[in-house]
Parts: structure tokens; C-alpha cells; sequence
């Protein structure tokens, strides 16, 4: 085992964060732009393949959520017998809701992968999800902006979307979220 380098530390922290953006944002093509096409994935008892199958399982559960939120954190990147591999630690917030409210599953693991580099393209080859942890939070329904301003008569907050209307999305292509 030894250190991998600034840049392949740098080039896998960068696609893990994509790959978070993807899953929030709901866009297929970004998820899959992560992995070789032929990669193994492993969710233990939920999903065992390949990505396009990942993505096609996993779709309509989360469209089924009220939203979603997935932050990495903690990466280790290593040379291993030649081979680039990471435990990225990630929690993943899921609002969800039934006839009692809402309320949020917590969980906490990790995303233990190795790589593949093609041509300065990183892509992950396996990936094994170790759940660590998870709770279900109830959610109690109120407006952040009417906590942190109660006396303003509009507490309007930017938006997140789980699609391309999301505002990050005119950030990547015009360089400013207000465009």
C-alpha cells in the first residue's frame, strides 16, 4: 500500500461529489458518467449489478421520495497492488412520507471502491456500500424562513429540484445561479 498522488486523490474526490449531485438532482446520465459501464456494484441486501441496473432500480424509489440529500466526507485514497481505491464515508438524508407525516431516514456508511483511469478519467470499477448506521427521524413541518424571520410576511427560500431546474444547473452552464 502506498500514497496515491495530489491528482488521483483530487480526480476521485471530484467524482464522488458527482455522483452525490447526481443522486440528488435525479439525473441519470451524471450517475452513470461516475462508473465504467460494466461496473460491480454491490448495496448488499438492495442492489447487486451494474450501474444502468442501479440506476433503473433506484429511480423510482427515490422519485417516490420527497427529496433526498447525499454528503461524502472522510475520503482515503490509496495505491493498492497497483490499483487506485477509496472509502469515502457518506451520509444520505431521505425525506419521505406516509399517512402519520413526514420524516427522514438517516443513514451513514461507506463507499469502498476501486478505480479505473482512462486518459485522465476517473471512473469507479466496483463499489461495495458498508451501511454503517441509520435512524427514522420524524419531521415536524415548518418554514425555515418563517423560524429564522418570523416576521417577514414572505419566507421565500431558493429552491432545490430533482431535475435540471434546479439552480445549480444554470450555475454549470451560465456561471451564475441568477442568470
Amino acid at each position: 500500500m502506498s500514497s496515491a498522488s495530489v491528482v488521483d486523490i483530487s480526480g476521485i474526490e471530484q467524482v464522488l461529489y458527482r455522483y452525490c449531485r447526481s443522486m440528488d438532482r435525479m439525473d441519470k446520465q451524471l450517475t452513470l458518467s461516475c462508473f465504467k459501464p460494466d461496473a460491480d456494484m454491490s448495496y448488499g441486501i438492495l442492489y447487486r449489478g451494474n450501474p444502468a441496473g442501479f440506476v433503473e432500480w433506484l429511480w423510482p424509489v427515490h422519485a417516490a421520495m420527497v427529496n433526498h440529500s447525499h454528503m461524502i466526507g472522510n475520503v482515503l485514497v490509496e495505491l493498492v497492488v497497483g490499483a487506485l481505491v477509496s472509502e469515502a464515508y457518506v451520509q444520505v438524508t431521505l425525506r419521505s412520507s406516509d399517512e402519520n407525516g413526514q420524516f427522514d431516514i438517516v443513514s451513514k456508511g461507506r463507499y469502498l471502491d476501486s478505480w479505473s483511469v482512462d486518459n485522465g478519467e476517473y471512473r469507479i470499477a466496483q463499489r461495495m456500500y458498508v451501511s454503517d448506521l441509520s435512524t427514522v427521524v420524524p419531521v415536524a413541518e415548518r418554514s425555515l424562513g418563517a423560524v429564522l424571520h418570523p416576521n417577514a410576511l414572505e419566507n421565500k427560500q431558493p429552491a432545490g429540484a430533482r431535475n435540471e431546474h434546479d439552480p445549480s444547473y444554470t450555475l454549470f452552464v451560465h456561471g451564475s445561479p441568477f442568470t
